[in-house]
C-alpha cells in the first residue's frame, strides 16, 4: 500500500532548490496534508520538506570527486529505499540531478515495482549520452520537462512527457523590467557613465576554486590596461561569499568602489544582469537568465580533466552555452577547458567593450531566443501532474 499523501523528492542539484521549494509550496497549497521528504536544499526545507540530507553539503563537480565518494553514496541509496519502504510514498519526485538520479530509477523500479516514478528537469540525453534514454524508458511514469523540445525526444522513446513551463519564465515579465543604471551603480560608488562588467562565478564550491584564479588574473590585466572598466561580482549565497572572500585574499584582489571591483548580494543579480554592459558568466543557469535580460556574455568554465575527456567522448552537440544551444550557433563566445584563460577573457572583453555596435547585436539576437523557452507556469503545471499520478483530490 502507498500513502497518496505522501511525497518523496530528490534533488542533488544546488539550483533546483529553489525551484523545487516553490513546486512543494504550490502543492502543499492544493493538498494541505501532503507529507514530503527526501533529499533537498534550505528553500525546500523552508517550503516544509522534511530533509534527510541538504544537497548543499554534498554537491560536487567532477567525475573524480564523484568516484572518490561513491562509497557514501552508496549508503545514501540505501538509505533512501529504506525509508520510502517505512513511508510508502504515493510517487517519487526526482530532480535533474541525472549522475546519480538515472541509476537511483533502476534501485527503485527494482525494489518497488508499482511505485509511480516522475521525473522533473530532464537530464541532457540530447546533449550527450543518449543511450541514458533506455533506461529512463524503464523505469520513469512520466517526465516533466522544461524545454517544449524536449517533449517530443522523450515521447518518441515512449517515455509520457509534458513539457510544464521553464522556472525562468513563471514570470516573464520580470525580464522586461527596467532599473535605474544610475542609482545602481551609485549605491555601489561607482560611475554610470564608465563601463561594467558583471562577474558571475557560479555557486558551488568547486566551480569557484577552479576559476578563480582565471577570473582575478582576468581582472588585474583589465584594471591595469583600462582602468576605467568597473567590475561588480555576484555571491550566489552565503557559503559561496565566504569562499570567495578567500579567493579574493589568496590573489590579493582589491574591494572597493575606489578600485573598481565591487560585490553585491544574490538578491540584486537580475538588476545587475539588465544593466551591465557585459557579463562574464560561468556556464550554468546563469547563461539563461542572461539571455532572458539580453545582456551580452561571455560564457567559461573549466574542471578536473578526466571529466572534461569523458565529456567530450560522448557530448553530441558542438556548444555548451545556452544561449549558442538555443540559437544553434556560435552567439556568444564560449571559452571552455583550454580556452578558459585570463588572456583569452580579456582578449573578448575588449573586443566586446571597443565595438559598441557588436553588444548591441548580440543583444538584440539575443532577446529573440526567449519564445523558445515556451510558456507556462511550471509549478501549477507540475503539481497537477504530481497529485493526478498519486491520486489527490485538490483542496
Amino acid at each position: 500500500m502507498t500513502e497518496s499523501n505522501c511525497l518523496f523528492v530528490l534533488v542533488g542539484d544546488v539550483s533546483a532548490d529553489k525551484h523545487v521549494a516553490k513546486l512543494v509550496g504550490h502543492l502543499k497549497e492544493l493538498q494541505p496534508d501532503l507529507q514530503v521528504f527526501g533529499i533537498g536544499g534550505p528553500e525546500m526545507q523552508k517550503a516544509g520538506v522534511e530533509l534527510m540530507y541538504n544537497c548543499h553539503d554534498f554537491s560536487e563537480i567532477g567525475i573524480v570527486k564523484l568516484i572518490r565518494k561513491i562509497p557514501k553514496w552508496v549508503q545514501i541509496r540505501k538509505q533512501l529505499l529504506a525509508k520510502i519502504e517505512e513511508r510508502k510514498p504515493g510517487c517519487a519526485l526526482l530532480v535533474d540531478f541525472g549522475g546519480f538520479n538515472i541509476g537511483f530509477t533502476s534501485s527503485i523500479r527494482k525494489n518497488f515495482k508499482t511505485l509511480p516514478i516522475v521525473y522533473f528537469i530532464s537530464p541532457q540525453v540530447w546533449g550527450s549520452r543518449p543511450w541514458r534514454l533506455n533506461e529512463l524508458a524503464r523505469n520513469v511514469s512520466k517526465m516533466l520537462v522544461i524545454f517544449p523540445f524536449e517533449q517530443p525526444i522523450y515521447e518518441r522513446k515512449g517515455i509520457p512527457a509534458r513539457f510544464v513551463g521553464h522556472p525562468l519564465m513563471a514570470k516573464p515579465e520580470i525580464w522586461d523590467q527596467k532599473y535605474s543604471r544610475q542609482e545602481f551603480m551609485g549605491k555601489l560608488g561607482l560611475n554610470p557613465e564608465k563601463p561594467m562588467v558583471a562577474i558571475f562565478p557560479g555557486s558551488r564550491s568547486q566551480e569557484i576554486t577552479d576559476l578563480f584564479p582565471v577570473i582575478a588574473q582576468a581582472v588585474k590585466w583589465m584594471q591595469r590596461d583600462r582602468p576605467e572598466v568597473q567590475f561588480v561580482l555576484s555571491q550566489q549565497s552565503e557559503r559561496i561569499a565566504e569562499l570567495i572572500a578567500k579567493q579574493i585574499e589568496k590573489h590579493e584582489l582589491k574591494i572597493g568602489s575606489d578600485t573598481g571591483l565591487v560585490l553585491v548580494e544574490p538578491d540584486e543579480n537580475y538588476k545587475l544582469l539588465s544593466i551591465a554592459d557585459l557579463v562574464w558568466a560561468k556556464s550554468g543557469t546563469t547563461t539563461l537568465e542572461t539571455t532572458l535580460c539580453g545582456t551580452p556574455m561571455i560564457v567559461f568554465y573549466r574542471g578536473d580533466w578526466l571529466s572534461y575527456l569523458l565529456v567530450l567522448c560522448f557530448k553530441i552537440v558542438k556548444r555548451v552555452a545556452w544561449p549558442n544551444l538555443l540559437a544553434g550557433r556560435e552567439l556568444v563566445p564560449e571559452l571552455i577547458q583550454l580556452d578558459c584563460r585570463a588572456e583569452k577573457l580579456v582578449e573578448y572583453t575588449l573586443d566586446m567593450m571597443d565595438v559598441p555596435a557588436l553588444r548591441h547585436e548580440i543583444a538584440r539576437e539575443l532577446r529573440t531566443l526567449r519564445d523558445q523557452l515556451g510558456q507556462g507556469d511550471f509549478t501549477k503545471n507540475a503539481a497537477l501532474e504530481i497529485l493526478e499520478i498519486i491520486g489527490c483530490r485538490t483542496a
